[in-house]
């Protein structure tokens, strides 16, 4: 048997170095296979926003075109899904809907004229690049006409409009895939359990509102013949509770969704194993995270590495990012939140550079396709915090195993911590013994 590891560590250097057979030490980490894998796996993904792609349309087309196969292409981060924003989120360069025309229940004056600037040409060379692009497709607001406050930033979601809505989502779809744009899955509202202090485009949705526009949204998507996913909630980890409670006592719910999507801005993701255990067949979706403007934006690969195995731990289907591209300052951001892009260009030099996130995607990704089965690694003697080190912290070392079917094994394994950690892995009845490079990702593959 062979093997070889490749490291992205804190020195930013990807590195080959040899793996050897061992015999189990004392003082290591034991990683073991689990018996069941995560199959089915939909890929990793990226926001394109509407300030992602004015960048992208400020950039010429061949430097453009090299930064897309960076992000689409298995020579970069591999990645094939992608979230659109249905009208303005916080991250546009301006605020709209598609129809703003107060009480316009006919949707007479529905239109993605905006749309049509920057936005859809810069999404048909993305999928010039990526073809098979899977698309989820969420709204920051609807038209503030059906809320209440009547504005698109802030107030809550009123029920009498909740058909015509549901309309004017499914002529959104249409208006897209005439042009080329298939949209494959929707979210009935990111983050329906904030306003944001009425700052950006954003609308609260009463979970039984939300319960009842599911079905009319799916009813209306079958008389279309449009054949899409429904994912509801799309919001923070820590609100699990009201997707339980939905599926629980909101009747038609349970038949109209396939799958939840989730943030990660509070609370665990352990959280939400609740619902793998209790809805096994519903599908749990990883939608929105992107690293932060001024803290670790280049090197936080390690973070992004822990996220993706803790998702695939607990049964994800899909983990995506939060903006494509985005300027030095964060911008174009009509909203309040400071983050940065998966890429970053500079606005007067152009220059291009890349975060820790689209590191770690570009370390894990190209190993992972739908056919792919996952498997979570556990410990099997876990040593806890050395006394003499108080209070330093002994962070677990995370990581998942890839079967391809290719006749080895990619094992992805996580160690943020500040120092070197042993690991033992015991495949097939070999054990081998790795060494993980402080704050390190490295992907090691060992033949069957």
């Amino acid at each position: 048997m062979r093997a070889k590891q490749i490291i992205t560590d804190m020195n930013h250097d990807r590195v080959e170095v040899e793996v050897f057979p061992s015999v189990k030490l004392q003082r290591a980490y034991e990683l073991h296979k689990s018996e069941k894998p995560l199959t089915g796996f939909q890929g990793f993904g990226v926001a394109i926003t509407g300030g992602s792609c004015y960048e992208l349309s400020r950039m010429q087309p061949e430097e453009r075109r090299a930064l897309l196969k960076k992000v689409y292409t298995a020579e970069g981060a591999n990645l094939s899904v992608a979230r659109l924003p249905i009208g303005a989120c916080d991250y546009s360069a301006e605020l709209y809907s598609y129809d703003d025309v107060e009480g316009d229940v006919e949707l007479e004056h529905f239109s993605i004229e905006r749309d049509l600037r920057y936005i859809v040409p810069m999404i048909k060379e993305i999928l010039k690049v990526r073809p098979d692009l899977y698309i989820l497709a969420s709204p920051w607001s609807p038209p503030g006409w059906m809320k209440t406050g009547g504005n698109l930033c802030g107030g809550a979601m009123r029920a009498c409009y909740i058909e015509c809505y549901a309309e004017y989502i499914i002529k959104f779809v249409k208006a897209y895939a005439e042009l080329g744009i298939p949209i494959h899955a929707l979210t009935p509202q990111n983050e329906p359990n904030t306003h944001q202090r009425s700052k950006m485009p954003a609308c609260i949705w009463h979970p039984e509102i939300e319960a009842e526009y599911i079905k009319v949204l799916r009813r209306k998507l079958k008389e279309n013949g449009l054949d899409i996913r429904i994912w509801m909630y799309d919001h923070d980890f820590a609100d699990v509770n009201r997707v339980m409670w939905m599926l629980e006592h909101c009747e038609g719910v349970r038949e109209n969704v396939d799958g939840a999507a989730f943030h990660y801005y509070s609370g665990t993701i352990e959280e939400t194993l609740c619902l793998r255990r209790a809805y096994p067949e519903l599908q749990l979706h990883f939608t929105e995270a992107g690293p932060r403007l001024h803290d670790h934006y280049a090197d936080d690969w390690c973070k992004w590495g822990i996220m993706i195995a803790k998702a695939i731990k607990c049964g994800y289907s899909s983990f995506t990012g939060w903006n494509l591209l985005l300027n030095e300052m964060g911008g174009p951001n009509i909203g309040p939140h400071p983050c940065a892009g998966l890429a970053t260009r500079h606005s007067v030099t152009g220059e291009i550079s890349y975060s820790g996130q689209y590191k770690a995607f570009a370390h894990i990704a190209p190993h992972i396709t739908p056919g792919s089965k996952l498997y979570s690694l556990r410990v099997g003697e876990e040593y806890d915090l050395e006394m003499s080190k108080y209070p330093l912290i002994n962070r677990p070392v995370e990581g998942f195993a890839i079967d391809n079917d290719d006749g080895r094994w990619v094992l992805v394994l996580i160690n943020p911590n500040n120092e070197k950690r042993q690991v033992q892995v015991c495949m097939d009845g070999q054990w081998w013994y790795i060494e993980l490079t402080a704050e390190s990702i490295s992907t090691v593959t060992i033949d069957k």
